[in-house]
């Protein structure tokens, strides 16, 4: 995240980008379909119209506190432009997902990563710290869009030590012997 360079407006909406990404989960589609006129601050929300959704169903997704200050600075500083896409190019033309890959993979680049970063991967890693951070699969299958767990349950492969600290944190005996 810190390889953004937050002092042109690209490098900053392409932070704000990634953090609506990995908080709300939405495929890369989804995220370029987002209009301001959608966001709801006071309910901590994006609505996503069932158009732009692969599923066809509109749906709802969650937005933390630090994602809704940052997404609403982006939005304050991007009005000028007058459009009601929320996510544009710096010269307020719709953003293209080819552009914001691109953009993506430089980004990677700069900061050193040698795997592949895709906006997909993102979408992957925000499911799987949301459940190793004690998000439940059910509410997470929702916020993704999926019809059913088993498409849920390939986004959340975990590890060994994943697991074995889940287990420490819930295990039923915690409250049982203390």
């Amino acid at each position: 995240m810190n390889a953004f360079d937050e002092s042109t407006f690209a490098g900053y909406r392409d932070k704000v980008m990634t953090m609506v990404l990995l908080d709300t989960m939405v495929r890369i589609s989804e995220l370029l379909a987002m209009k301001r006129s959608n966001v709801d601050f006071k309910a901590g929300t994006i609505k996503l119209e069932a158009m732009n959704t692969k599923t066809r169903k509109a749906r709802e997704v969650p937005l933390s506190t630090k994602t809704m200050k940052l997404l609403k600075e982006y939005m304050d500083e991007s009005s000028d432009f007058g459009e009601d896409l929320l996510f544009l190019t710096y010269d307020g033309r719709e953003m293209l997902s080819n552009t914001w890959r691109t953009r993506l993979h430089e980004v990677a680049e700069l900061s050193g990563v040698k795997k592949a970063v895709r906006p997909h991967i993102l979408r992957h890693t925000g499911a799987l710290l949301y459940i190793t951070n004690g998000g439940d699969p059910f509410s997470l299958q929702k916020i993704l869009g999926h019809t059913d767990m088993s498409m849920t349950r390939k986004y959340v492969n975990m590890t060994n030590m994943d697991v074995k600290r889940q287990h420490n944190s819930f295990s039923p005996l915690r409250h049982v012997f203390r």
